[in-house]
């Protein structure tokens, strides 16, 4: 009876840690599945916008300025992690100054900081529009 209890034990434990890895798996994948939409800045008022994604336990959290329907800043509150990906990841906000826009091609290497943080410039400029 005592094995039988340590083999179920030991079954369970394998299994729980087998779901873990695929629900983490499948945040990654939402993540860079995400649709990044184009925003019309003339419809935009001038101000600065606080946008977020969560991500797991972490929080990708930006801040917007907008003036004259052009993004002046996009100033990074949190970036998730604060890892190396996370570093590399800062490369698409200079991508979305220049082109104007949240919809740019992500940084390789760093697709899941990328999509998050346009993401969140997305719905810093966004979110307002449906309140």
């Amino acid at each position: 009876m005592k094995k039988f209890a340590v083999l179920l034990f030991s079954g369970l434990f394998v299994l729980a840690c087998f779901c873990q890895g695929s629900v983490q798996a499948s945040d990654v994948e939402r993540i860079k599945n995400m649709e990044i939409s184009d925003v019309d800045l003339s419809s935009v008022p001038d101000g600065e916008y606080i946008g977020e994604v969560p991500f797991r336990q972490y929080m990708y959290r930006v801040k917007v300025t907008v003036e004259s329907a052009k993004i002046k800043n996009i100033e990074v509150l949190e970036n998730g992690t604060c890892n190396q990906y996370a570093e590399k990841g800062l490369g698409v906000v200079p991508r979305m100054l220049e082109k104007q826009s949240p919809k740019v091609d992500a940084v390789t290497g760093a697709t899941v900081t990328s999509k998050a943080l346009m993401k969140a410039v997305e719905r810093a400029l966004t979110d307002h529009l449906q309140r």
